[in-house]
């Protein structure tokens, strides 16, 4: 319970695809509370609903007006009658990819206690299906769209391998992140694709990345947000981490990852590789220009 001399934040975990993984703890607590500050007011209210839940006042949070109104809730909670407030998402765990963090950020400013009600978290539930073994686990949340942004995050991922990646992604844009991933690991680099987790087709697809991207190329069907996990192990971060290559090495890396993604953005590509490879940008660019003219 709450000390009614200090004010309190739970952040509640809300569940991910099975309505029954709701905790116990996580029904009371949006019970109880003075208010509920959420990612979309009518996905909560559907939730509570089928919960069978009374519930406070729903309070809009999300991306697009999190850093004006996070000092308004603080002031609500403040002067709230129990002095005590809940933070949810859609799904899963507040704050991590989801709105949240700046709220919570200005609750602990203004010294409000901070508890977490734990429950579904699509991150934690993927790394656990995955089997990698690795000393340390990098989140980069939803990787860039374009592939110089993808290629400077892999560069981090095996600075600092042997570690376990994890990104988010659209089924829309999985397949060319995955080909964009190709030109960069190397094709037998273990990775896992999850899906739907805690619903009915939940799958792990873990395989080496050209087998999952064979796959996905052949038809193999995803729907929902996706989630990649990447098992770099230091051998395959020095593989990744390519010594310094002369320019026709580099040509020819560019047009064979252009024939196997044509999506992929010429001056992108080649601003990319020729940051990896200390050449310069416009030549490496005019080169493959020319090359593709023959």
């Amino acid at each position: 319970m709450s000390n009614s001399s200090q004010p309190l934040l739970y952040i509640v975990a809300t569940p991910i695809g099975t309505l029954s993984d709701m905790s116990p703890r996580a029904r009371e607590t949006l019970a109880r509370v003075d208010f509920i500050a959420c990612e979309d007011t009518r996905r909560t209210k559907e939730l509570l609903q089928a919960l069978g839940l009374p519930h406070a006042p729903l309070v809009s949070l999300h991306e697009h007006n999190e850093s004006n109104k996070s000092e308004q809730l603080v002031e609500r909670l403040l002067n709230s009658e129990k002095r005590m407030a809940a933070l949810v998402s859609d799904a899963g765990t507040p704050a991590i990819s989801d709105p949240g963090a700046i709220f919570v950020d200005a609750c602990h400013r203004a010294h409000v206690r901070i508890e977490n009600v734990p429950g579904p978290s699509s991150l934690v539930a993927a790394v656990a299906a995955t089997g990698f073994l690795q000393p340390r686990v990098i989140f980069s949340g939803f990787l860039g769209r374009n592939a110089k942004d993808q290629l400077e995050e892999f560069k981090r991922w095996t600075a600092v391998a042997p570690c376990i990646a994890v990104c988010f992604e659209s089924p829309n844009r999985i397949i060319s992140t995955l080909k964009t991933a190709s030109t960069y690991f190397p094709s037998e680099t273990p990775i896992c694709l999850s899906r739907e987790i805690s619903k009915k087709f939940e799958e792990h697809l873990r395989m080496p990345l050209c087998e999952v991207l064979s796959a996905l190329e052949g038809g193999h069907l995803v729907k929902g947000e996706c989630i990649i996990t990447f098992d770099v192990a230091s051998s395959l971060a020095s593989s990744a981490t390519r010594s310094e290559k002369t320019l026709d090495e580099v040509v020819e890396e560019a047009l064979k990852a252009l024939t196997d993604n044509p999506n992929l953005h010429l001056k992108e590509l080649t601003r990319a590789l020729a940051s990896e490879h200390s050449l310069n940008a416009k030549d490496l660019y005019n080169a493959v220009t020319s090359r593709r003219r023959l």
